[in-house]
């Protein structure tokens, strides 16, 4: 007897461990890069539900998949997927399959942060102007054309790697200067392939060119949406309060449930995320989208079609009993029922993100005063005492140690408080290059300027 398996492509050994331990046994498969081969996360599972292959590779996938289908005597997968740089080859596999996924092309077009710009500006949407430079002098021209501040970011790429604020002549040289040394290194990362404008079937390399944009300030918020049968369901919202020490874009926490302004208004989101998802070419699909409030309205910074990662599913199931990535799945398998109200949290809660003080190698970590902390609900930790850590602008995930889930209250200095959070994890690195020992003590200030002046 058959069975239809759901098949998550490309993910991390965390989360294949993660919904591994909460799936039935041989429900979900797993096609995993062939870097996560040896990965001790993977250790203890059952190697029967893992596909290791060169995600690059379209033909080698879809062979290996077959293949682990009919041995398994397994038919009609259902797919879903938790990374952007896998959602391409998410889509080919399951239109090959005809299971439903959105479509490769509006992927695509979501992909570039120009492309989306420029389809939500001719749909209507509120948008900051955005071209498309290369190179210094080009680059300077726009940002006294625009007259104000203004962002430089890749055509594509994952949150806020290479994102920059510029307010004047100098930042702008010293971040092109940054972005064109960084695009080069980023040439065989998936995320950064050239990518065909579905529109003219021109290629855009986004490793050749960037976007310039103007700079539009507000608070920010996340949310993750599910269109279906023409109709916008809003099953998660959050706050973010900015880290302003780190590298622009950067997020120091979540808070839930999502506080916003008394003058806006939120059934507007409706109207503005299905709009959105539409003028891309979705017509159904679970997304992700981060914004900012302006005057009272929503203007779109990032939207993408797979559930909400970072520290949001922990903070959702901490403060509600759900679990994101299972609703997401399930959506993807057909189960979705659309009468039922998502539950959200009866308190405040937020998770705060622990960033690594510098470069080198873990030898201390201690959360211990973290821990003892009466609003303290949960911690996870990325990385351990031996792990060897990277810092923006050559990595911007390998940085993040972990983050606390904590009871929360809308009526502290959010900014002072999340810093004291973080200023509780004691953190001592060995830089490798120098031997010289960096710890990290209670004041965040401190903190903060080891991270510059490392």
């Amino acid at each position: 007897m058959s069975v239809s398996p759901m098949i998550v492509v490309g993910t991390t050994p965390d989360y294949v461990e993660r919904i591994s331990k909460k799936r039935p046994t041989g429900s979900v498969l797993f096609i995993l890069d062939q870097r996560h081969l040896n990965s001790y996360l993977l250790s203890g599972l059952d190697r029967s539900i893992l596909i290791f292959t060169d995600l690059e590779q379209y033909d080698e996938t879809l062979d290996s998949l077959k293949k682990h289908l009919s041995v398994g005597h397994m038919s009609d997968p259902r797919f879903a997927c938790f990374d952007c740089e896998s959602l391409i080859m998410a889509s080919r596999l399951a239109n090959y399959f005809k299971s439903p996924f959105p479509p490769t092309e509006a992927i695509i077009i979501t992909r570039s942060k120009f492309l989306s710009r420029e389809v939500w500006r001719k749909a209507g949407l509120d948008n900051p102007r955005a071209v498309l430079a290369s190179g210094i002098d080009e680059t300077i021209r726009y940002f006294y054309l625009f007259k104000r501040d203004i962002v430089l970011k890749p055509i594509s790429g994952s949150g806020s790697e290479l994102v920059f604020r510029c307010v004047d002549e100098k930042g702008v040289r010293e971040s092109v200067s940054i972005m064109e040394e960084q695009l080069e290194k980023r040439k065989s990362n998936p995320l950064f392939k050239p990518l065909r404008d579905p529109f003219t079937s021109i290629t855009m390399d986004p490793c050749e060119r960037w976007v310039v944009e103007e700079y539009v300030s507000g608070p920010e918020f996340s949310c993750d949406f599910i269109l279906h049968k023409d109709n916008i369901h809003i099953v998660r919202e959050a706050g973010k309060i900015r880290a302003d020490d780190q590298t622009f874009g950067s997020v120091m926490a979540y808070t839930m449930p999502a506080v916003y302004p008394e003058s806006f208004r939120r059934e507007d989101l409706s109207r503005v995320f299905s709009l959105a998802a539409k003028s891309l070419g979705y017509e159904w699909g679970h997304f992700m989208v981060d914004f900012i409030i302006r005057k009272d309205k929503a203007i779109i910074l990032e939207m993408t079609p797979r559930p909400s990662g970072d520290s949001i599913p922990d903070l959702l199931e901490a403060a509600t009993g759900r679990d994101i990535l299972a609703e997401y799945m399930d959506f993807m398998a057909g189960r979705f029922d659309a009468s039922l109200v998502p539950q959200t949290p009866t308190r405040p809660y937020a998770s705060i993100n622990f960033f690594i003080p510098a470069s080198g190698v873990i030898t201390r970590l201690d959360v211990s005063d973290v821990m003892n902390q009466s609003g303290t609900v949960a911690l996870f930790l990325k990385k351990n005492v031996g792990d060897r850590v990277t810092l923006p602008p050559d990595d911007y995930d390998n940085r993040l140690l972990g983050h606390c889930i904590m009871h929360w209250d809308y009526g502290w200095e959010q900014v002072a408080a999340c810093s004291r959070i973080q200023g509780l994890l004691k953190v001592s690195v060995n830089n490798i290059q120098t031997g010289a020992g960096i710890e990290t003590v209670r004041s965040e200030s401190q903190i903060k300027d080891i991270f510059y002046n490392k």
